[in-house]
């Protein structure tokens, strides 16, 4: 079923490219990327109770923390001396793993059903919070002389994700979980998202020149790499969940479009990125599951 919806993602995203040229992307897209992001809330927190909480669990979540920080902090480092805006489309193009909409059926197509609740609990608790709070804060103080960290930290406390989720970890804490009828429905839900997802994400990329040069071969490889690498490397060592190591490896998200217009940040390098990096994961995702059957 997940290989079935990756295809069906990569068809849906070459027919929203072509939809661009007929109808204004801007007239659906913002509207669909926001009901589904209201969808997999409660979804997510179903999944969420047949999460499997324990040490290895936590170990992995701090050190991908730490990578993800680290792969901020290079980037901040190496563009000393650019322009802001620079600085900030680098940002994004090179830290922000896509571990959601995409990442779910990768690992599905990768570990199997059982890693589904695992990339929930990376995308929730790791991925989820750097995105969605410290990169967005990070872009913010490359643009602006201020950024408003009390306000994003009201609007993290009020993230439906972050109440249903965590309320999902709790029940399993306590040994209690929904019936195998109602997580189905859940998982189901959440990778069938996917779908208006990928049909979004080739209409917002057709208004974009996507030309795949040099420099954007070295992004798109920095963004696979720059986290997913180091997580591989620990796991001689430590108790890191193998989904827990593709999901850092995943594509740029779509959401680093809406920071990127929030604070006015170019995307000329930001798109291409994208693009490749989004073939180059679904051909590997592919490739794995015809190799193996």
């Amino acid at each position: 079923m997940a290989l079935a919806l990756l295809i069906a993602g990569m068809a849906l995203a070459a027919a929203g490219y072509a939809s661009a040229r007929i109808v204004d992307p801007g007239r659906w897209t913002a509207r669909a990327l926001r009901t589904l992001f209201w969808i997999g809330a409660p979804a997510s927190g179903i999944v969420a109770t047949r999460t499997d909480v324990h040490a290895g669990l936590v170990i992995g979540l701090v050190a991908a923390w730490i990578v993800l920080g680290l792969s901020a902090a290079a980037v901040l480092r190496l563009t000393q001396g650019r322009a802001p805006g620079d600085r900030a489309e680098l940002l994004l193009a090179v830290c922000w793993p896509n571990a959601a909409w995409l990442g779910f059926p990768v690992c599905v197509v990768v570990f199997g059903w059982a890693a589904l609740p695992l990339a929930v609990a990376f995308s929730q608790l790791c991925t989820g919070p750097f995105t969605l709070v410290v990169l967005p804060g990070l872009v913010a103080a490359l643009v602006h002389a201020r950024a408003d960290w009390l306000g994003r930290g009201r609007a993290f406390a009020k993230n439906p994700y972050l109440i249903c989720v965590s309320a999902g970890y709790a029940l399993d804490a306590a040994g209690v979980g929904f019936p195998p009828a109602v997580t189905d429905v859940g998982r189901t839900v959440l990778l069938l998202s996917t779908l208006p997802a990928f049909a979004a994400v080739g209409a917002v990329l057709a208004g974009h020149r996507l030309r795949v040069d040099a420099p954007t071969i070295r992004l798109a490889a920095a963004r696979l790499t720059v986290a997913s690498v180091p997580l591989l490397a620990m796991r001689a060592f430590l108790p890191i969940p193998g989904p827990f190591v593709v999901s850092a490896g995943m594509a740029v998200g779509m959401g680093s479009f809406g920071v990127a217009a929030v604070y006015g940040v170019p995307t000329r390098r930001l798109a291409p990125v994208l693009a490749l990096s989004t073939a180059l994961v679904l051909g590997a995702a592919a490739g794995v599951s015809m190799a193996r059957n």
